[in-house]
């Protein structure tokens, strides 16, 4: 099977090149794409996508999926170069389906196992991660769970709901620990804004040599093979490391037991990196102060799950990534790609097959 190699030329001047955009986004991001060069010709169905249920949405309203719907999207697919976001339905057989697709800018970050899983970079396909549009938020969501613990945000909600006006003594994050399990994106801007607000801050890096601690705002930087002794020192723990193997499980039972009693875990990367059994093990027996979740082992987080009841458990839907000026960011990094791509210069955010991201 030929396929066009990106990296090879730029598109000549009298080509198109045909971009599909498989997930909702809003009219101004589509007009914006549809004006970078006389070279796209820009597909978006809007009978065949799902219309935004929020900002940031990607999923879209529940929408009915007809035969002359699939029909009309198979010829789409038939014709497309390009794909913004990810066609859901097709991921196993897409390169059958779409023989002309090159490259597939997704629309998040850690999107390297759906890589690896389908093998499109054996088939010729590059895709690009949306890596860097999501650190703000999430590391905003990060620093307001440390602050909500350290003010004691349970306590003061009691208070209210009781009507009663009780002074209480809160704590404060100079001078507490955190420890940022993954120095991507997310991780570093976590780290910055936890030395800003004058927390000591460690981490760990798949590779920590040659690597100065202070260009990653850190103080110490440790080695995936230190993470017990880190653990071990932290009063708040940040979970960001990609979706690979290798981290699955992750922080289980082990690393819980050694950290400190009332210590505070946050996970913002994927829910199979940290043991959900521990953890609410080690909740329930008061050894964890609390915990501050976005994601789960299992998403939607089953109704029977005894996080739920927990008053020292924070609870996001997987949504603390999702943020108001995500819209425009995510357009503004595919439009800079796209000019890549017709220029023949390399992409940004390139998924690398052997590391997953």
């Amino acid at each position: 099977m030929t396929h066009k190699n990106y990296r090879e030329s730029p598109v000549s001047p009298g080509s198109g090149v045909n971009v599909v955009v498989a997930v909702p986004m809003p009219d101004e991001s589509l007009r914006l794409i549809g004006k970078v060069d006389p070279r796209v010709n820009l597909v978006y169905d809007e009978t065949l996508v799902p219309k935004q249920r929020y900002t940031a949405d990607r999923k879209g309203q529940p929408m009915e999926w007809t035969p002359e719907k699939e029909a009309r999207w198979l010829e789409h697919l038939k014709e497309t170069d390009v794909m913004f976001g990810f066609d859901s339905r097709h991921m196993k057989n897409l390169k059958d389906l779409a023989p002309n697709l090159v490259w597939i800018q997704g629309t998040s970050t850690g999107i390297g196992s759906v890589v690896a899983q389908h093998g499109w970079a054996d088939q010729g396909i590059v895709t690009t991660s949306a890596s860097g549009i999501h650190s703000m938020p999430l590391a905003e969501f990060a620093t307001w769970a440390m602050l909500s613990f350290t003010k004691d945000m349970f306590h003061m909600n009691n208070l209210k709901r009781q009507h009663k006006f009780e002074r209480y003594c809160t704590g404060q994050l100079r001078g507490k620990t955190l420890a940022v399990i993954g120095l991507g994106n997310v991780g570093t801007e976590v780290a910055r804004q936890a030395q800003a607000l004058g927390m000591r801050v460690l981490g760990t890096k798949r590779t920590v040599t040659g690597i100065k601690p202070e260009t990653l705002h850190v103080d110490k930087l440790y080695a995936p093979s230190d993470l017990r002794a880190m653990l071990a020192e932290c009063d708040y723990l940040v979970v960001s490391v990609p979706a690979t193997p290798e981290v699955f499980g992750l922080v289980d039972d082990e690393m819980l037991s050694v950290m400190k009693p009332g210590a505070v875990v946050i996970n913002i990367c994927r829910g199979t990196t940290v043991v959900e059994s521990a953890l609410i093990k080690h909740l329930q027996s008061g050894h964890l102060r609390g915990a501050a979740l976005d994601v789960f082992e299992k998403e939607p987080l089953p109704p029977d799950s005894p996080l739920w009841d927990m008053e020292n458990v924070i609870i996001s839907p997987h949504s603390a990534s999702c943020a108001e000026y995500e819209d425009i960011n995510i357009t503004d990094l595919f439009i800079d790609n796209l000019r890549r791509f017709l220029d023949g210069r390399p992409l940004r955010n390139v998924i690398r097959a052997e590391l997953q991201y």
